[in-house]
């Protein structure tokens, strides 16, 4: 038989071996409904070979007929189209040949008679062909739905026991396990690791309370993220989990690049105060002197700020740095003429030989030495070697016990003026290097920043 789309028409076929009244059938109902259109036939086999060639929406038959009554009609057509309405209108009624079409799975009964009866058979045909209109796309819907869900989500059903009862596609291919694997299976029995976490949670609430959750969380188990919806049905749950690790991730990395932008910012900003800070005083000095000799250093400065823009550009465009041969005492020193030391001093215990990038390390020291001259008002500096690395300590105010963990986030700062970034760059070149660094209590009561797993050289 032809498919038919869903319309209003409603193709009825009429088999009664009585063509006369064949015909008036088709005259009464189609003057009754206007959306139904009859054709007749006299032989049920041709009405078998019509129902092949074309579009049915009903069968009306008559009971007793000639070559083939209609509970033999009615097998043949369920054989082939078990779900068709079709309705035994016959003149020879009764409870025996009623209980036998609806054994045999007739859709409705109904005993010719008055005009009256074809209004009845019109309702008849209306409201069979509805459900079974219905049913059908209900059908169809839901396999297109499963058929989308096999391509695409993961999704599965569970029943007022907790027993899985299906299991697409995707769930497989994510879990490992196939439909025979956990079908007929209670849930919390296959995956024992969700009992008393979020998921379960969940589930229990759609249950219990019989509402719609829609959530986003991370299943540890499996590794991945979900975007789950649960959705409460009669006697068990419909559970859509779709899997958002890729979105998550790109979320995560836009943020992470977010992030790196404002710390970017805020490095540059820091990093490039304190040169500043030299170029303006020496040359206020040069001008309220008129000692020109200040002007070298303000072009020292500027230069400075110009090496820092390029390397901190360098690392942000993620382009690899060179390592090179450090001197401990060379590094340091270098580092502290761009500092305005005022009246301190910095003090070099002893020298040690090591690998690292040296523009960062020079970045480095300058933020550890600005930090102590800045926030913890030293006077002496020192530098020296530890087994396996270095310490730069002072003798300043020191940093208290309980913000030693948190000196290194960006953004974290003890002093109200202070933006909060030199000692989260140091930290930042630490991991560069993949190196330790740690605050503990200086020799002269001030503070002391010691970096270790350097690998040390020979001087």
């Amino acid at each position: 038989m032809a498919t038919t789309a869903q319309t209003d028409s409603i193709h009825v076929l009429h088999v009664d071996d009585d063509q006369r009244f064949g015909d008036l059938v088709k005259t009464y109902l189609e003057t009754i409904d206007g959306e139904l259109t009859v054709h007749t036939e006299p032989n049920p086999q041709n009405g078998v070979e019509y129902i092949e060639a074309e579009m049915i929406d009903c069968v009306v038959s008559d009971y007793q007929m000639s070559d083939m009554d209609g509970l033999e009609f009615l097998e043949v057509v369920r054989d082939e189209y078990p779900n068709l309405p079709f309705i035994l209108f016959t003149g020879k009624g009764s409870e025996e040949i009623a209980s036998e079409a609806i054994q045999a799975g007739v859709t409705d009964y109904l005993q010719k008679g008055g005009p009256e009866e074809y209004e009845l058979l019109a309702n008849r045909v209306q409201n069979a062909v509805t459900q079974y209109r219905t049913k059908r796309w209900s059908k169809v819907t839901q396999e297109r739905l499963l058929q989308l869900y096999e391509l695409t989500d993961g999704f599965y059903s569970l029943d007022a026991d907790w027993t899985i009862t299906y299991w697409n596609r995707q769930m497989e291919n994510r879990t490992g396990l196939t439909s025979d694997d956990v079908v007929g299976e209670n849930y919390w029995e296959v995956f024992p690791e969700a009992v008393d976490t979020d998921v379960s949670g969940y589930f229990y609430t759609a249950m219990d309370l019989q509402e719609e959750i829609e959530t986003e969380l991370y299943y540890e188990p499996h590794e991945y993220w979900t975007e789950l919806r649960i959705y409460p049905v009669d006697g068990g749950l419909f559970v859509h989990s779709r899997d958002i690790t890729e979105k998550r991730e790109r979320e995560q990395e836009v943020q992470y690049r977010n992030e790196l932008l404002e710390s970017f910012a805020g490095t540059v900003s820091h990093d490039l105060r304190n040169p500043l800070n030299v170029a303006e005083g020496k040359l206020q000095l040069a001008q309220e002197t008129g000692d020109f000799e200040h002007l070298e250093e303000v072009a020292q400065a500027h230069n400075r700020m110009r090496n820092l823009i390029d390397e901190l550009l360098h690392v942000a465009r993620g382009n690899e740095l060179d390592l090179s041969a450090i001197s401990l005492q060379g590094a340091s020193e270098h580092a502290w003429n761009t500092v305005t030391s005022g009246d301190a001093d910095l003090v070099v215990e002893d020298d040690v030989a090591f690998e690292a990038y040296e523009s960062q390390l020079r970045r480095l020291f300058e933020n550890l030495f600005w930090n102590a001259l800045d926030h913890g008002d030293a006077t002496v500096l020192r530098v020296g070697a530890l087994d396996d690395g270095f310490y730069v300590e002072d003798d300043g105010s020191g940093i208290p016990p309980d913000h030693r963990e948190r000196v290194f986030e960006s953004g974290f700062s003890t002093g109200t003026e202070s933006p909060g970034y030199g000692l989260s760059i140091v930290n930042g070149i630490v991991d560069m290097h993949d190196w330790e660094i740690a605050v503990v209590d200086g020799t002269d009561g001030g503070a002391r920043f010691e970096i270790t797993d350097v690998e040390l050289t020979s001087t």
